[in-house]
C-alpha cells in the first residue's frame, strides 16, 4: 500500500479504505499521509461525535452511520472517518454499515466527479450516509404510525415500554443527525476551501440533511404526544376500573347490612308499621 502511495502522479490521488482497524494499522499510514497524532487516535477508536477537524493539509470528518432494524424496531449505529489530503483520501469504518461501497459505485457511475480530487470521495461518502438517514427516517415514521393507531384503538394494551423504546432509538438517531448539520452547512459555504463547482453538490446534501433533521425532530415530538395520550388513556382505564369496583362493592354491601341488623329492632319496627296501616284504614 505504501508503495502505491509513492507512485501517485501529480494529477492523481489515491483512495485508501480500512475496516475496523486498530491504532497500529492507522499509525502505519500516519507518516505518508502526514496525519496528526490526534487524527490517528480518532481513526483508530470508535465512539466519535460527528465533527470536522483540520490538521494542516488534512481534513478529518467523523460521521455516524445508522440503519433501522425493522424486526426489533432498533436503530443500529456505526462510524466512518473520512480524511482528505492534497492527493489522498482515507476512509475508516467501524460497525456493520459500510457507506464506502455505495460511494465507490456512485463515483464509478459518474467518473467526472473524480476530477475534483479527494473531495469527491468525501462528498460521495457524505451523500451516501445522509441518504441512509432519510431511508431510516421513513421506516421510523411507518412504525410510529402503526404505534399511534394502537394507542388510540379501543383495545386495552399497555404500550408504554414500546413507546419508550422507539423514543430511545429516535434520540440515538437525533444524536447522529443534529451535530452533522452545521458541518455540512460549512461544506456548502463559500469558504469551504474546495473548487466552486463542488458547492452545489454539498448544498444538495445539506438540503437533504436539513429535511431529515426536521423529520427527526417531528418524530421526537410525536412520540412525546403519543406517550402523553397513552398515559392519559391508562389513567382513564384505571378510573373506570375503580368505579366498577366501587359499584360492585356497594351492591355487595347492602345485603350484608340487612342481614346484620339486630333482631330486637324488628318487632318494634313491625308494630309501628302495623299501627300506621290500621289508622289509615279507619
Amino acid at each position: 500500500m505504501l508503495d502505491s502511495l509513492k507512485r501517485v502522479g501529480e494529477r492523481e490521488f489515491c483512495w485508501v479504505h480500512l475496516d475496523d482497524p486498530g491504532s497500529g494499522d492507522v499509525q502505519e499510514l500516519a507518516g505518508p499521509l502526514g496525519m496528526h497524532p490526534l487524527a490517528v487516535e480518532d481513526a483508530g477508536e470508535a465512539h466519535q461525535r460527528p465533527k470536522r477537524e483540520r490538521y494542516g493539509d488534512v481534513l478529518a470528518v467523523a460521521l455516524k452511520t445508522l440503519w433501522y432494524v425493522e424486526d426489533g424496531c432498533e436503530v443500529e449505529t456505526g462510524e466512518v472517518m473520512a480524511f482528505t489530503g492534497p492527493r489522498l483520501a482515507l476512509t475508516v469504518r467501524h460497525g456493520h454499515a459500510d457507506p464506502t461501497v455505495e460511494a465507490a459505485r456512485r463515483l464509478g457511475e459518474d467518473p467526472q466527479m473524480l476530477r475534483f480530487g479527494p473531495v469527491a470521495v468525501l462528498h460521495a461518502v457524505l451523500d451516501t450516509v445522509v441518504d441512509s438517514y432519510t431511508e431510516a427516517a421513513v421506516q421510523v415514521r411507518a412504525d410510529l404510525t402503526v404505534l399511534e393507531r394502537r394507542v388510540f384503538s379501543p383495545e386495552r394494551e399497555d404500550l408504554t415500554e414500546q413507546i419508550y423504546s422507539l423514543k430511545r432509538e429516535v434520540l440515538e438517531f437525533r444524536d447522529a443527525v443534529q451535530p452533522l448539520v452545521p458541518v455540512v452547512q460549512d461544506f456548502a459555504g463559500p469558504h469551504a476551501g474546495w473548487p466552486e463547482e463542488m458547492l452545489p453538490y454539498f448544498r444538495d446534501v445539506a438540503d437533504h440533511l436539513h429535511r431529515t433533521d426536521t423529520e427527526v425532530r417531528s418524530l421526537d415530538e410525536l412520540l412525546n404526544s403519543a406517550l402523553d395520550a397513552h398515559l392519559a388513556r391508562v389513567g382513564t382505564w384505571q378510573n373506570d376500573d375503580m368505579r366498577r369496583i366501587s359499584a360492585w362493592a356497594a351492591i355487595l354491601a347492602t345485603p350484608t347490612l340487612v342481614a346484620g341488623m339486630p333482631s330486637g329492632l324488628l318487632p318494634s319496627a313491625w308494630s309501628s308499621c302495623a299501627g300506621a296501616c290500621r289508622w289509615r284504614c279507619r
